[in-house]
C-alpha cells in the first residue's frame, strides 16, 4: 500500500506541475511570440537571440535562477513559495517557455508575410490575419504544447532544487526514481520509470502523427 501511495503521489505531482507549467508557458508564448514575430522594434533581435539561447539552458541552472529569485533573500522571497509546487511550476516555465516561444516565432515569421500580402489586399486588418493564423495552425500549436509538456514532465534538476523533493508534496516521478533507486528500492524505480517512458512515448507518437497529417 505504501508503494502504491508513493507511485500515486509522484504521478499526481508530476502531472499537476507539468500541466500547469505547460499551459502558462503556452499562453505566454502565444502572446509574446506573436508580438515578437509580427512587430518590428529596436530590441527585437537581441530578445529573440536571447530566447533562442535559453532553449538549451541546463535544468539545474534554471532551478538555481528561480531559487535565487524566490529564496528569503531574493526579490520574490516575500511570496514564500520556495519548496512548493508553485516554485516547481515557475522553474519549469523557465525551461519550457523559451522552447515554446522560439517554435511559435519561427512558425509565424514564416507564414505571416504570406498571409499578410494577400489578406491586406482584401481589406483584412492585422487582427484578422492573426486570427486566421491561429485558427489554421492548430496542429502546430498542439505540437508546441506537447513538446513543452514532454520537456517539463521529464525534468528533474530544477524541480528538485526549488521543490526540495518533499514526500507527498513536491517529490515528482523523476525525483522519486532517483531517490528510491539510490536506496536500493529498484522495483519502485522501474515501475515509475516505465510509467514515465510510456508517457513520453505517447507524446512522441502523437507528435509524429501530427507531423504526418
Amino acid at each position: 500500500m505504501l508503494t502504491f501511495e508513493k507511485i500515486q503521489s509522484a504521478i499526481f505531482i508530476t502531472l499537476y506541475v507539468s500541466i500547469f507549467s505547460t499551459i502558462i508557458s503556452f499562453i505566454l508564448s502565444m502572446f509574446f511570440g506573436y508580438i515578437l514575430a509580427i512587430y518590428q522594434f529596436k530590441l527585437k533581435k537581441p530578445i529573440v537571440i536571447f530566447l533562442s539561447s535559453m532553449t538549451s539552458i541546463p535544468p539545474v541552472c534554471a532551478g538555481l535562477l528561480v531559487y535565487l529569485l524566490i529564496s528569503r533573500s531574493g526579490p520574490l522571497g516575500w511570496m514564500e513559495i520556495l519548496y512548493s509546487p508553485l516554485a516547481m511550476i515557475l522553474a519549469q516555465i523557465v525551461i519550457t517557455f523559451p522552447i515554446m516561444i522560439t517554435l511559435i516565432i519561427k512558425n509565424i515569421e514564416t507564414d505571416y508575410p504570406i498571409y499578410k500580402e494577400e489578406l491586406l489586399s482584401y481589406g483584412a486588418s492585422k487582427k484578422d490575419i492573426i486570427f486566421l493564423l491561429i485558427s489554421n495552425k492548430l496542429n502546430i500549436y498542439i505540437t508546441v504544447i506537447l513538446v513543452g509538456f514532454g520537456r517539463a514532465i521529464s525534468e528533474y534538476g530544477a524541480a528538485a532544487i526549488v521543490g526540495g523533493s518533499i514526500d507527498h508534496f513536491t517529490r515528482n516521478m523523476t525525483a522519486t526514481i532517483a531517490l528510491e533507486t539510490s536506496k536500493g528500492n529498484v522495483s519502485l524505480g522501474i515501475i515509475l520509470g516505465a510509467i514515465l517512458i510510456s508517457l513520453t512515448l505517447i507524446i512522441s507518437i502523437i507528435l509524429n502523427t501530427l507531423k504526418n497529417d
